[in-house]
């Protein structure tokens, strides 16, 4: 079904420019040919890297009927616990809402509708370019990037790095941009000065957009920064489709077409672009048969969605989820201290949204400047706990 998808997309655009990147581009016949040589185990196709490596993987595997795994840079694969179940075309390694690593299985029919309902919402077109500043290996950066150039024909600008200078270059490339973003990014790119003149459409994602930085993109550079809600177990929830700035820093968006939700605590999401399931589930949680559960305490009123909070153990750090257990672990390697306890909290800094908290058995005193240097040794930076509380 994608694979035929992917035919259509060279059939009418074999020899148009697919991938734009600082080395040059590659047209949509040429990362075909990338993938027919891409090598493959026996059942899955490991996707990891940048936006070029992930795009040649998922055509691969799609085309050849074999799962897609994909994996951030900094990770291993996780080797599903229950095995693969039949009929997964594509696999998620991800925290989530619920703070705990795991794979995430969807079948074709599943992600063909998250991306074809995102795309019709978002009002996507071939002349579009995205430019794709963020991970493509985060469900929300596949679904936005890879996933619509697969599907859709979606030629995108890839950028190994967010950093304002070339994001400018690879803007002013193009005559109509789509710009996906998460706050803290859209922050920086806002107070570094970036020409926006050529976005003719821009998404916001991730974490909570506050009304102030949606009010400054619209003044300095009438640009709306549109929110969209979703999770990587069900995909895209609501949009904010409106040209008129929010008054409600609450509200998300409303409810895409075909997608029903209800609340019982948090938020229950039913639609055709939930997944299977995962590879190993938790006491009272629901995810599979057209069924998710968030970790998100949300109301549902007229005029959308709103956001109250979530509830998950997952920190999100400027958009990106993170497991608590794994910082601990890691902090707990590196220093021996055998009780060490990492939380997430709200930070004073609203786009960058929560903050690492690593609470220690030792006395405040112990935990010097040394004492951290060397927890941190082997987190990413993302990770590293930004208070640190003792006994």
């Amino acid at each position: 079904m994608i694979g035929k998808r992917w035919q259509q997309v060279l059939d009418t655009r074999g020899d148009a420019v697919a991938v734009y990147f600082a080395e040059g581009t590659l047209t949509f016949a040429q990362i075909d040919e990338r993938a027919r040589r891409l090598h493959a185990d026996d059942d899955h196709v490991l996707a990891r890297g940048g936006a070029i490596e992930l795009l040649t993987a998922c055509i691969a595997g799609f085309t050849r009927g074999l799962p897609v795994h994909v994996v951030e840079k900094d990770r291993t694969r996780r080797v599903p616990a229950s095995g693969i179940p039949a009929g997964t075309s594509l696999i998620k390694q991800t925290v989530g809402g619920s703070g705990v690593r795991r794979c995430q299985f969807f079948t074709e029919e599943q992600i063909l509708s998250d991306v074809d309902r995102l795309h019709r919402a978002l009002g996507l077109k071939e002349d579009h370019v995205c430019v794709a500043a963020i991970s493509p290996a985060h469900s929300y950066g596949l679904t936005v990037t890879v996933l619509q150039t697969v599907l859709h024909g979606v030629p995108m600008h890839w950028l190994p790095e967010p950093f304002p200078a070339p994001l400018n270059v690879a803007l002013h490339q193009h005559a109509r941009v789509f710009l996906p973003g998460i706050p803290a990014l859209w922050r920086a790119w806002l107070m570094g000065g970036v020409d926006l003149d050529r976005v003719d459409l821009a998404i916001s994602a991730g974490s909570p957009l506050t009304l102030e930085l949606e009010r400054y993109a619209f003044d300095a550079h009438g640009v709306k920064l549109h929110n969209l809600y979703g999770t990587s177990e069900c995909g895209a929830v609501a949009y904010d489709a409106t040209a008129t700035l929010r008054e409600d820093a609450s509200l998300l968006g409303t409810l895409l077409p075909d997608v029903q939700a209800e609340v019982a605590d948090t938020l229950v999401v039913q639609s055709d672009a939930v997944g299977i399931g995962y590879d190993e589930l938790l006491p009272c949680e629901c995810f599979g048969d057209g069924r998710f559960q968030t970790c998100d305490r949300i109301t549902i009123a007229d005029d959308g969605l709103h956001f109250v909070e979530s509830i998950g153990a997952g920190i999100n750090v400027a958009g990106r989820k993170l497991c608590p257990d794994e910082i601990a672990a890691k902090l707990r390697n590196a220093t021996g201290v055998a009780k060490i306890d990492v939380r997430g909290q709200t930070s004073r800094d609203p786009e960058r949204c929560q903050e690492v908290v690593a609470h220690v058995g030792l006395p405040q005193a112990e935990i010097s400047v040394e004492f951290r240097q060397k927890a941190c040794a082997d987190l990413a930076p993302w990770e590293i706990p930004r208070r640190w509380v003792g006994i």
